[in-house]
């Protein structure tokens, strides 16, 4: 008689409030929503661009709209230029008032920067300044002390950082990044920051283009010097953020999330439980210390939130639009505070109703796997009817296999893995259960 160990999990979810998040009221059908900045509770400002940037952009026009509502009912444009785009805005505030810079460039050919009209007695009023051809910005960051930082990168294919001392109306390079340009900018304190460089590109028609590399770059001087702390030769990064001065995180084109824990000195993968093929674009650290990242199908089916809430450690499935007209490509997210963020996105962006808290409320499921060790076959069984998709990952987390389950029990043939151990991940748009097994 053969004997077999079976694996019985019982798994809840890591919260018990849905996630909150809605369709703002802003529309248009040929903008994408870049990024945003809040200076008050629901007033701020929303940077975009029009048609899909690219090796050879169309026609755009770049602007900046206002909301005084949080976009849930919409906003008004208060500053746009044909030829350009917007990627990036960030706000400081001084004296009691708002100080934005907003960055982007002329169709690649021009880097821009927009800020406060100088004179004007309204903070809100906004012009442009070009600050060099044969070079585009796609990230901005200020210190507390209102010195800022653009970035992007240059005609050769490297980045690219420039300084300004004057909120935004001159500009001076100070490091060039050789390989890839940057992707985002963050400061951690007014000597710390880190810059990532190899974002992806969008493309016409959903289409990506992610480069072959890509780094993570640290300043300890305040900006002016820049030094690579880990390289890639998988892909690039789109975006770096820390919540503390030692606990960071860059995310990965190609899905993938890294952690450190020691100041950006080591960089190590965090778990990402997400099935299929998608594109991490954003992520960002709240004030309590709960996680958010973004992302998207590149076949457009869909934009992806993820959470975290133990430091950057573990992410997991927190939100999804594929059931939206909109909003299926996410591009940067915000948070004001703790109840208050924003998902910048195509056609609309996304805002919080409420506390979000992480994954969905999931009551408890049961799930067997057995034979275990397996051979030949190995069997997902529920105790009651489960529908989601089912991911068989080897030892270096490398999916090797795909499926969907529907109903109570899915027979996956294994006879062709190599010796080893691997992972089941089994999720639905509610919770992701994680079981393991051998094959001998």
């Amino acid at each position: 008689m053969t004997r077999h160990s079976l694996l019985c999990l019982a798994l809840f979810a890591a919260s018990t409030v849905p996630a909150q998040w809605e369709a703002g009221g802003i529309l248009s059908i040929t903008s994408h929503y870049s990024a945003c900045a809040f200076h008050q509770v629901d007033t701020g400002l929303f940077v975009y661009g029009s048609n899909n940037p690219g090796p050879s952009p169309s026609a755009t026009e770049g602007g900046i709209l206002r909301t005084t509502d949080g976009a849930s009912g919409g906003g008004g444009y208060i500053w746009y230029e044909p030829s350009t785009f917007l990627e990036d805005i960030d706000v400081k505030m001084a004296g009691g008032k708002p100080w934005y810079i907003a960055v982007g460039h002329e169709l690649y050919n021009y880097s821009l920067a927009v800020r406060k009209t100088p004179g004007s007695p309204n903070q809100l009023q906004f012009d442009s300044v070009r600050t060099g051809s044969g070079r585009y910005y796609r990230a901005v960051r200020m210190r507390n002390d209102l010195v800022a930082f653009a970035a992007g990168g240059n005609a050769a294919g490297d980045g690219i950082i420039d300084m300004s001392t004057d909120t935004g109306s001159t500009w001076t390079n100070v490091a060039v990044l050789p390989g890839q340009p940057v992707s985002r900018l963050h400061f951690v304190n007014d000597l710390i920051g880190f810059a990532t460089t190899g974002g992806y590109a969008r493309l016409l028609n959903n289409g990506v283009s992610l480069p072959a590399s890509g780094a993570i770059y640290r300043t300890t001087d305040g900006g002016f010097n820049w030094a690579a702390v880990h390289v890639s030769n998988v892909t690039g990064f789109s975006d770096v953020e820390f919540r503390n001065a030692q606990v960071g995180v860059a995310t990965r084109n190609d899905g993938a999330i890294l952690r450190t824990t020691d100041g950006g000195d080591t960089w190590e993968p965090a778990s990402v439980t997400l099935s299929g093929s998608y594109v991490l674009t954003s992520v960002v650290f709240r004030a309590d210390g709960l996680g958010f990242a973004s992302a998207y199908r590149t076949d457009g089916t869909e934009g992806i939130i993820l959470s975290s809430n133990d430091a950057g450690a573990n992410w997991a499935f927190n939100y999804s639009t594929a059931g939206m007209n909109g909003a299926r490509r996410i591009y940067d997210l915000y948070f004001f505070d703790n109840a208050h963020g924003y998902a910048c996105a195509h056609w609309k962006p996304l805002v919080t109703d409420g506390l979000v808290t992480g994954m969905g409320e999931e009551r408890a499921v049961s799930l067997q796997l057995f034979p275990n060790p397996a051979t030949d076959v190995v069997t997902l069984q529920a105790q009651d009817a489960f529908h989601g998709w089912v991911d068989v990952l080897d030892a270096t987390g490398r999916t090797v296999q795909q499926g969907r389950m529907n109903g109570i029990r899915m027979d996956l043939s294994v006879n062709e893995l190599p010796t080893g151990a691997y992972t089941i991940r089994v999720g639905n748009e509610r919770a992701v259960h994680t079981l393991r097994f051998v094959r001998p």
